[in-house]
């Protein structure tokens, strides 16, 4: 399948300026951390989002300290981990775990796991063996436990041990995501990393196919590196996201990093997109060779993967450094950070939905040195702020090249997104070797950037009322609140045999840029790690900052197992908030398939309005309802 990647002109590109302005509104040193790992995610079910976060804490101090496996007390050098609940007022930070902690630049990745409603993590911690790697469940009370069951099989589905001692293999990933690569119904796991026996550690990255009990057995070992030698890149600083990027059902990847190690490589940094074959091919990938076409090789860095200008197709922001492709822009050939804004465009084709992307030029930060230095999960992020429907970017980190023109420092950038992109800026607090984060202050459906790293920008941190150095840095947001978007409409299911097709109509009112949220529930239990509530008050509500899982398709086919199903879909916007669920037909897979009849659609809610006809979550006086079979109600909240 041949792909083409085209370069546009250079064109000349305005600078705006926000109105609005982020400001400082506190911080706190004990709870600093460079290189900083973490999510937010809503722990106990309370519908308010707090904060698990870890990396190397504040001035290089001694690290937590954890029990050892003897139970002895040991002091960590240099790492933290933390766990932030909100308790009215503020956030109070308590130790992740006794046993152990994060790694720097490590991975945390929200899912329900074991389909319990609480949303569970699973933690890579760099390649660090020394520190928390694996699926930790989350008991509803604020504890995360590991989860023991959770073993990597080769692909024959058998243990991989080590030679020595006949152990089983340890799986040490750098970096992870999770989505559904076979449409099984079950969430896998793209991962880099290592295996780790006794007296060895071996570079090994693969795709781990859910098995359903535990266990995750490992695919494309080789397609990470040089498949013909089997052969996987030993990577590091490096970063993965999964996202379906042509829209045909099937998630796909992208992951940058450094190329380490002596043996053979094409470059010292890659940035690889890789696309998912589909159908019966499903769960297997081909690299689409961006590199050299139309991104450069990067390391080290950081990317995001959204619809920034509301077309209905993905784009993919990146930045890291590029040392051998700095030239031929005529620049010098160093290891300095080129970002840029590809966007895409899909075409429909016999054999399937191709995906191409160019560079776009009206981008503010162009090819412009800007250092986040953490190659986590969010060392840049993709939001909408400041509500007004478009995906908005912050990038963090050390400029030497100030978009401002004002002197170099460690500083924050705020771009605003628009049906052309990214095309202006606003200076923000910021910070170097940073991670990127966003609470509620208790408030269920708020957005407040918040940033840990290394800061010395004199604009915002004087040293005395905020002081330069290392924090955790909370700011207010200054801009209205996104309103929940619209439910889809006309959820659909059609079986044949074990092949499941959902399908459902886009909600008319929102932008193209919203994905789907949809849960499966095999015998009433959370099937395929939803992470949003079903049902009941807060019914479609959010628990984790992150992208529809069905992406930005309004189909998709499974092949689901026998059973009895239930399901629904839910619109997330660009604010990453969710709709209330539009529930489809429940259905049976197996002996007897087809559509139950002891589960009636029920209308749903799809849009809230005040008195003023202005759209709203829910407030306290005559809120106007709208329902998915067309009706209206009036209701009073008190």
């Amino acid at each position: 399948m041949k792909k083409i990647f085209t370069l546009v002109a250079a064109t000349a590109m305005a600078l705006g300026m926000n109105a609005q302005s982020i400001t400082i509104s506190s911080l706190n040193q004990d709870w600093a951390n460079d290189y900083a790992a973490g999510c937010e995610i809503d722990i106990d079910n309370d519908g308010v989002k707090e904060l698990v976060i870890g990396g190397s804490p504040n001035w290089n101090e001694i690290g937590q300290v954890i029990l050892d496996a003897e139970g002895n007390e040991v002091k960590m050098e240099s790492r933290a981990a933390w766990l932030m609940k909100f308790n009215g007022t503020a956030y109070d930070a308590t130790q992740f775990s006794e046993n152990g902690v994060f790694g720097v630049r490590s991975h945390v990745i929200p899912a329900d796991f074991n389909g319990d409603g609480f949303v569970d993590l699973y933690i890579a911690s760099g390649g660090d063996a020394n520190t928390l790697n694996g699926i930790f469940l989350n008991d509803g009370n604020g504890a995360f436990v590991k989860d023991d069951t959770f073993k990597v099989l080769d692909e024959e589905g058998n243990a991989i041990v080590d030679e020595e001692t006949g152990t089983q293999l340890r799986w040490l990933p750098r970096a992870i995501d999770v989505a559904d690569f076979n449409n099984d119904g079950l969430v896998d796991i793209v991962t880099t990393g290592w295996w780790l026996g006794a007296n060895s550690e071996t570079a090994m990255n693969g795709v781990l196919i859910n098995k359903g009990d535990g266990t995750y057995q490992v695919t494309n070992r080789f397609l990470i590196g040089i498949e013909d030698e089997e052969v996987s890149y030993p990577m590091a600083l490096c970063t993965i996201k999964a996202f379906d990027i042509n829209n045909d059902g099937y998630a796909d990847f992208m992951v940058q990093g450094n190329v380490d190690g002596d043996g053979p490589k094409p470059t010292g940094r890659a940035f690889l997109v890789y696309q998912n074959l589909g159908g019966e091919d499903a769960g297997q990938f081909y690299e689409l060779g961006l590199a050299g076409e139309v991104s450069h090789h990067f390391g080290n860095g950081n990317f995001n993967v959204v619809d920034f200008n509301n077309d209905g197709t993905p784009d993919i922001f990146v930045t890291g450094e590029c040392p051998q492709d700095r030239a031929a822009l005529g620049l010098p050939e160093e290891y300095s950070y080129c970002g840029q804004l590809l966007l895409g465009k899909i075409t429909k084709s016999a054999d399937g939905n191709d995906v191409s992307y160019t560079e776009s030029s009206q981008f503010a930060a162009n090819h412009k040195d800007i250092r986040p230095l953490n190659s986590s999960n969010n060392g840049t992020r993709a939001i909408d702020y400041n509500g007004d429907g478009f995906y908005d970017l912050f990038l963090l980190g050390w400029c030497t090249q100030m978009l401002d023109g004002s002197g170099n420092t460690q500083s924050g950038w705020f771009l605003p997104g628009s049906a052309n992109g990214l095309t202006s800026y606003q200076r923000i607090p910021g910070a170097s070797e940073q991670g990127i984060f966003f609470l509620d202050y208790g408030v269920e459906g708020d957005l407040n950037y918040t940033f840990t790293g290394y800061h010395g920008d004199g604009t915002y941190f004087d040293g005395t009322t905020f002081a330069t150095g290392r924090s955790l840095v909370f700011t207010k947001n200054p801009w209205t609140v996104a309103a929940r978007p619209e439910a889809p409409t006309a959820p659909t299911v059609n079986v044949d045999d074990h092949t499941v097709t959902l399908s459902w109509t886009a909600p008319t009112a929102e932008k193209k840029n919203v994905t789907y949220e949809y849960y499966l529930k095999k015998d009433g239990k959370i099937y395929n790690a939803c992470t949003s509530f079903i049902g009941g008050e807060k019914d479609g509500v959010r628990k984790v900052l992150r992208e529809g899982n069905a992406y930005m398709n309004t189909t998709i086919t499974l092949e689901l197992a026998d059973g009895d199903y239930e399901w629904g879909v839910q619109t997330v916007n660009a604010a990453e908030k969710g709709s209330v669920f539009a529930n489809g037909e429940a259905f049976k897979v197996g002996a007897g398939s087809g559509i139950s009849e002891k589960k009636a659609v029920e209308a749903v809610e799809v849009a809230r309005y005040n008195a003023a006809g202005q759209a709203v979550a829910a407030q306290k006086g005559l809120n106007i309802v709208k329902m998915s079979d067309g009706t209206v109600q009036r209701v009073i909240v008190k």
